[in-house]
């Protein structure tokens, strides 16, 4: 089986699970394992399959259903022995990132747990009374990149913002132009360094990438994004950096460390609009600090990959401290910040 097809990445996914669920899930339909984006396990509810454009709830021969009403529900034990199962029989092992709420595995893929935090000083220590587990099926797809390399880097390397909502495609964008971008796509053999906090892009196990990042390609997986960045910039002598989802202030300082020392950043931000993108704090610090010159707006989770809008930063106006573009945005805490919107970008 073709090793980056749909089918061979979901049938890997779900082998991390327990025997019963496992089984079930690889007797479905060979379409639906092609397309699936999701698996979605509940404590004593049905199992749920997420693909584009649609749902479906699994019963315990196989068959697909558009309500959950004939379907089997996962039990609280099939819960705990996923758990155990995903982190290889060594919760201990993957506390860290069970602490943030997911786990890594081979190829990949990401489960998403959802359970009890146990709190130490005010901060999340440990997890504990799984309820949900949300299978992240990874898909490394040659040449989702195409449309944004054709767009923005074949007149020469720059600073990209990969934006779009959640299942919108942001990470295998971000895959393939590390691969592309590595390998000569662009009209340039370019020294790419990727911070793979998650694993997802290059799903590096055991030393080994599971994902093809091309030939110029150095992956940093585990490292928090802004001490990854700077890693890079301090010893790997990269021509641009490549990460996912911009979060905090550390990893804004990493990226503006790294464009001082004249490398550019490609990067993934969760957003459903242009507005809801500039109406976050870090995305205006970078853009103000000139991280990126390129911002792509991608579709939602039922058209991943979908490409809607190219522009150039410098399309947004901005005069005495403040953005302008359609319609008023207020930061998430009420605090508007001398941000303004009016008018519209060409």
């Amino acid at each position: 089986m073709d090793v980056g097809s749909g089918v061979f990445r979901f049938e890997q996914a779900v082998k991390n699970l327990p025997p019963r669920l496992r089984e079930i899930l690889l007797a479905l339909p060979r379409e639906v394992k092609n397309s699936a984006l999701e698996v979605r396990l509940r404590v004593d509810k049905p199992i749920a399959i997420t693909c584009p454009n649609r749902s479906w709830f699994v019963d315990q021969r196989s068959q697909l259903h558009n309500i959950p009403g004939p379907c089997f529900s996962v039990t609280p034990d099939e819960i705990e022995q996923s758990v155990l199962s995903i982190c290889s029989y060594s919760v201990h092992t993957h506390q860290n990132e069970m602490i943030n709420g997911y786990v890594s595995l081979r190829g990949g893929h990401r489960a998403g747990v959802c359970g009890q935090a146990v709190l130490n000083d005010g901060k999340v220590s440990a997890l504990r009374g799984i309820t949900s587990i949300n299978l992240r099926i990874a898909r490394d797809i040659i040449g989702a990149a195409d449309k944004v390399i054709a767009a923005a880097f074949l007149d020469g390397l720059k600073g990209a913002l990969i934006a779009g909502p959640p299942s919108s495609g942001k990470t295998t964008i971000l895959r393939d132009l590390a691969r592309q971008l590595s390998s000569g796509k662009a009209g340039t053999y370019y020294r790419v360094s990727v911070v793979d906090e998650r694993g997802e892009i290059g799903a590096v196990h055991e030393g080994i990438p599971q994902n093809d990042l091309g030939p110029g390609c150095d992956i940093l997986t585990g490292y928090p994004k802004g001490e990854g960045i700077i890693t890079a910039v301090r010893t790997l002598s990269p021509q641009v950096v490549i990460c996912d989802e911009i979060g905090g202030e550390e990893e804004v300082s990493g990226m503006l460390d790294g464009l001082s020392c004249g490398v550019k950043v490609i990067a993934s931000a969760h957003a459903e609009s242009l507005e809801e993108l500039l109406g976050r704090r870090q995305i205006v610090r970078l853009l103000r600090e000139g991280a990126f010159s390129v911002i792509v707006l991608l579709g939602g989770a039922d058209q991943p990959g979908t490409l809607l809008k190219t522009m150039r930063t410098k399309e947004l106006r901005y005069e005495n401290g403040r953005y302008y573009t359609d319609r008023p945005v207020v930061w998430d805490d009420g605090i508007s910040d001398g941000i303004e919107f009016v008018g519209s970008p060409a």
